[in-house]
């Protein structure tokens, strides 16, 4: 579910917002306060509080932690080199304990560099196991001498189109708006400041965060920001990304960069 917070992700925040505000940002929910937001600062004789969440998948960040772990396999029985994608949100170890034998069974039906990424699709039975173990697609290459024959392990793709930013901005909308971020409402809500902003981060495997950290580019819309929250402030995980946010009086702006 999205909407989780590290202290990195508050650390983060807190720097660029004082560096396009030139004031002090304090850390205030330094103990983990139930209720607590997690940053206040004063500008221009409002107080403002600030909550700042991490926007990430836990199924697509421990599907890529788990292929990473498991590495290139060597298998002596294979020809080629082949890379196996799984959707992420199945049981990887019943695909896992099947994927050595299954690819030496797509070679001896003469699956080749040419043909492994769509001949099993024609076949009725490897479909249906294909979908029961979660297999999204297989390939292979000729193998080399820093990969001979075996085989990777990857997460299906994800995403899809990059939304214009505009869409962007109506998408974390929306995401304010939703039960996953009931907290960060509800955090800001018992904040006794003039002011209550809100800080999204998002992580690499959401296409949101591709406009959003393109230089120079803003909103054309005002955000529909849920009841509660006058400002919110979009950046992502990306090396220094820039960030772009919104504020009732002075609209859409880019602010410093993260990081």
């Amino acid at each position: 579910m999205p909407g989780h917070k590290t202290d990195v992700a508050a650390q983060i925040a807190c720097g660029c917002i004082s560096r396009t505000l030139g004031v002090r940002v304090n850390l205030h929910d330094t103990d983990g306060q139930q209720g607590a937001h997690d940053l206040l600062l004063t500008y221009e004789g409002r107080t403002v509080a600030v909550e700042v969440k991490l926007v990430v998948d836990p199924k697509h960040r421990a599907a890529n932690a788990k292929a990473s772990k498991l590495g290139y396999t060597l298998q002596s029985d294979l020809k080629f080199s082949w890379t196996v994608h799984l959707e992420q949100e199945k049981n990887w170890q019943r695909a896992l304990a099947r994927i050595p034998r299954l690819l030496a069974d797509l070679e001896e039906r003469g699956a080749t560099p040419h043909t492994a990424h769509h001949s099993w699709q024609h076949d009725v039975e490897l479909l249906v196991e294909f979908e029961r173990l979660g297999i999204d697609s297989v390939f292979c290459v000729l193998p080399t001498a820093k990969h001979p024959p075996g085989y990777y392990v990857m997460p299906a793709s994800w995403g899809g189109g990059v939304p214009e930013i505009d869409q962007a901005v109506l998408s974390a909308c929306e995401l304010m708006g939703s039960q996953a971020m009931a907290k960060l409402r509800r955090q800001l809500a018992e904040a006794d400041t003039d002011d209550r902003h809100a800080f999204l981060i998002y992580g690499w495997e959401f296409m949101e965060a591709v406009p959003l950290s393109r230089e120079g580019e803003l909103p054309n819309l005002e955000p529909r920001l849920p009841p509660g929250i006058d400002g919110v402030w979009l950046s992502t995980t990306a090396s220094s990304s820039p960030t772009v946010a919104w504020t009732s009086t002075a609209g859409w702006f880019r602010a410093s960069r993260c990081g």
